[in-house]
């Protein structure tokens, strides 16, 4: 039995519908006998911690489900730790990646996310590389998130400079660039901006390219905001700028399990595979290759089957997935 909790979002409306079908589709690879049991319950937008604990009881102790994925971030998730620890099951962690991950692993946690904070890092080390002075771009909600001191940090360990700081507010109709217009036009020499935000990600597209319809302008930005749902209905209107990230995952990737994962999603869902789906399937791949060995190894406790993963190589939709046994996190190629 595997017990599944569940957040709701305004920004991504799908995001747990898009995860439970990546985790349904890659889960029935397994043979009917193996099939796993998958009990799900919603946690609101995953910041109620009595919440999120009165549920992982529920599906622990009550349903008896022998592992738990909780979408939900640090540090309202650290809440279930005693209980985890207690029951000595396995909790795996997913979301998005957008804050610094906790220093201190834990023995039953598993943390599989999106990686987006290191993708910010290396698209701010990759924008240092041809440039030396940029303007940071982001609003009052999405400044509150880790993904911009990555994406600066990377920038400026390099030796470039963040000259000018722009901070929208979160509203759509109260979105207002012209401090940032008034200082690109009265500084030529600055033409790289490094930008972060998520449901803002449209109007900020649109009045780029309103501001600044013909002049060159590369944009280095966290990888939500290279899906298509970030971009303009009618696309990018200024031919001259160029837009960059490193991301986790992309539909065009070419490995098998990539291609089954699309396939999948499409035909379950008649919807546009994205990478929170990979990121279910994925989890799917991580808790096959978990079922497999503790059928293998019907004596090995969790910790036992836990160190078998820190040595296994998982194909996953991403890429290949890899177990670090320092930090119990899942590390995949970045494009």
């Amino acid at each position: 039995k595997i017990g599944v909790l569940l957040p709701n979002s305004t920004t991504y409306p799908l995001i747990s519908a898009n995860f439970m079908t990546g985790l349904k589709g890659s889960l029935a690879e397994l043979v009917t006998d193996l099939s796993a049991e998958l009990l799900t319950a919603s946690i609101g937008f995953g910041t109620d911690g009595k919440l999120m604990l009165k549920e992982a009881e529920i599906m622990l102790l009550d349903n008896q489900a022998d592992v738990l994925i909780v979408f939900a971030d640090h540090p309202v998730v650290e809440c279930l730790f005693p209980l985890i620890n207690a029951l000595k099951k396995l909790l795996i962690v997913v979301n998005s990646g957008a804050k610094y991950p906790p220093v201190k692993k834990q023995p039953f946690v598993i943390y599989h996310t999106l990686n987006y904070v290191l993708h910010c890092r290396l698209i701010g080390k990759q924008a240092a590389k041809v440039s030396s002075k940029a303007v940071m771009a982001t609003s009052y909600y999405d400044g509150g998130y880790s993904l911009c001191h990555s994406i600066s940090k990377g920038y400026t360990d390099q030796g470039s400079s963040i000259v000018f700081n722009f901070v929208s507010k979160f509203k759509a109709e109260e979105f207002d660039m012209e401090p940032m217009t008034d200082f690109l036009n009265a500084n030529l020499d600055v033409r790289h901006i490094l930008a972060v935000y998520s449901d803002l990600s449209q109007v900020f597209y649109e009045k780029l390219a309103i501001d600044f319809p013909a002049i060159p302008l590369k944009v280095f930005v966290n990888p939500a905001m290279l899906e298509e749902p970030h971009f303009p209905e009618y696309g990018i209107a200024n031919n001259e700028m160029s837009v960059s990230s490193y991301v986790p995952w992309t539909a065009q990737l070419k490995a098998g399990e990539n291609i089954a994962y699309c396939n999948v999603f499409k035909s379950k869902s008649s919807r546009t595979p994205d990478a929170i789906g990979a990121l279910g399937w994925d989890t799917g791949s991580l808790l096959i290759n978990y079922i497999k060995s503790s059928l293998a190894n019907p004596l090995f406790q969790t910790k036992q089957l836990l160190n078998e993963l820190l040595h296994a190589e998982i194909e996953g939709a991403k890429g290949t997935l890899y177990l670090d046994g320092d930090t119990h996190q899942v590390f995949s190629k970045a494009y």
